[in-house]
C-alpha cells in the first residue's frame, strides 16, 4: 500500500495514451474507432497535436474557438478505464512529483459511438442518447460509488433478475453476472437530445447495455459456441425504468458514465444504431451512420459551452 499515487511516465509521457500535460483540451470526445478519431479532427478548426501510442489516437485543437480534444480509444471498457484515468492525471496532477491539484475545473466528455439496436421499431440509423447505462462488464465493479439515484438501483436490480432468467438454467455461469448501472450527465443528455431535435433526425433516448464483448455477450449466433444467454438481448430489450427502455447495445459506456462520475466530469454518449435488432448483419453504412452523431455532438459541445 502506498499514499502516492502510482503514476506511471515514460520520457515525461503517460505510458498509455503518450500525452504530456498540456495535450489534452478540457473538452474531449471519447471514440471507439480510432478512424472516427481523423474522422473527428477533419471538423477541427486547427489542430495543434496529434499523439499516436500503442492503440490510443489523440488529437487537440479547436472547434468554434473551443479547446476540444479527441480520443480514439479501441474497444471495451478496459481501454476506456485506462483513457479516463490517464486524462484525469493530466488534468489533475503535476506529473513531476505526482500530487494532485485542488483547483481543477471539470471535464467535459462526450462519446460518439456505434451500437446494435435491441428493438424492432428501433430502425438502423437511429440515434440511441443513453441517460443511463447498464453495465455488463465488471471493470465499473473495481470503482466505489455509491447509487447517484433510485433509478440505478432499479435498473440494477431488475437487470439482474432479467439476466438470471435468461441463463440457460443448467450453466455454472446462471446467476454469476453482477450488472452495474450508471448515469450519464443530464445536462449533455438534455443538450445532446435539443441537438437531434434540431437537426429534424431521428433518435430516442433510454438506457444504454455495455457488453464486455462482440459475439457471447451479445448473443450473435456462431455454429459451434455455447452462450450462457440464448437471446441476451431479446431479454434485456423487456427491461425498463420510469418509462426509460433498453434501446441499444454497445461496449463503453457503463464505464464511461460510472468513472466520470467519480471523478466529477461531465459525460455524455451519443450512439448511431447500425444494426438492427433481429440480424446482426442488416448494417447500415457505417460512414453515413456515424455522420450525424458527430455533428450532433460537435454543436452540443457549442451550446454546453454558451452555456457555462
Amino acid at each position: 500500500m502506498t499514499d502516492r499515487s502510482e503514476i506511471v511516465i515514460v520520457n515525461e509521457r503517460l505510458y498509455h495514451l503518450g500525452i504530456k500535460k498540456g495535450d489534452l483540451a478540457q473538452n474531449v470526445f471519447i471514440v471507439g474507432d480510432p478512424a472516427r478519431a481523423i474522422r473527428v479532427s477533419k471538423e477541427f478548426d486547427t489542430i495543434e497535436r496529434e499523439i499516436s501510442n500503442r492503440e490510443y489516437l489523440t488529437f487537440t485543437g479547436t472547434y468554434k474557438g473551443i479547446p476540444v480534444s479527441v480520443i480514439g480509444t479501441g474497444i471495451g471498457t478496459d481501454n476506456v478505464e485506462i483513457a479516463l484515468v490517464e486524462a484525469f492525471i493530466a488534468h489533475e496532477f503535476n506529473l513531476k512529483d505526482n500530487t494532485r491539484k485542488s483547483d481543477c475545473p471539470p471535464m467535459t466528455f462526450i462519446r460518439l459511438g456505434t451500437s446494435g439496436g435491441v428493438h424492432p421499431d428501433i430502425a438502423p440509423d437511429t440515434l440511441a442518447i443513453s441517460s443511463y447505462a447498464l453495465g455488463l462488464d465488471n471493470t465499473g465493479l473495481y470503482y466505489d460509488e455509491a447509487p447517484v439515484d433510485e433509478i440505478v438501483e432499479r435498473i440494477e436490480i431488475k437487470a439482474r433478475k432479467i439476466l438470471t432468467d435468461a441463463a440457460l438454467k443448467d450453466s455454472r455461469f446462471r446467476g454469476k453476472i453482477i450488472p452495474y448501472a450508471s448515469k450519464a450527465s443530464t445536462e449533455i443528455t438534455e443538450a445532446l437530445a435539443k441537438q437531434a431535435a434540431q437537426q429534424n433526425v431521428k433518435f430516442e433516448v433510454g438506457i444504454t447495455v455495455s457488453s464486455p464483448g462482440f459475439y457471447g455477450p451479445s448473443s450473435r449466433f456462431i455454429e459451434g459456441l455455447k452462450y450462457t444467454f440464448p437471446d441476451i438481448k431479446g431479454s434485456l430489450s423487456k427491461l425498463e425504468v420510469d418509462g426509460l427502455r433498453v434501446l441499444n447495445m454497445e461496449m463503453e459506456s457503463s464505464l464511461f458514465f460510472h468513472l466520470c462520475g467519480q471523478m466529477g466530469y461531465r459525460a455524455g454518449t451519443i450512439c448511431t444504431v447500425i444494426s438492427a435488432s433481429t440480424s446482426s448483419d442488416d448494417v447500415v453504412d457505417y460512414d453515413a451512420a456515424i455522420g450525424n452523431a458527430i455533428k450532433i455532438g460537435l454543436k452540443t459541445l457549442v451550446d454546453l459551452n454558451k452555456a457555462s
